[in-house]
């Protein structure tokens, strides 16, 4: 059960990656890459794919 448990949250936080992503993609090509609001969503990203385990 835990393993299952685990793959949820690993599935809700790859969600989540994908999501922000796109955001922060949208951000960029209509704002720039030097945008305020598309720098702050890069390093939310950057620390949610830190948290990504790997294995």
């Amino acid at each position: 059960m835990e393993k299952n448990t685990n793959n949820k949250r690993k599935q809700t936080l790859l969600d989540e990656i994908y999501s922000l992503r796109k955001e922060m993609m949208i951000y960029g090509t209509t704002k720039g890459l030097t945008n305020k609001k598309t720098i702050e969503l890069s390093q939310k990203l950057d620390i949610m794919l830190n948290k990504y385990p790997l294995t």
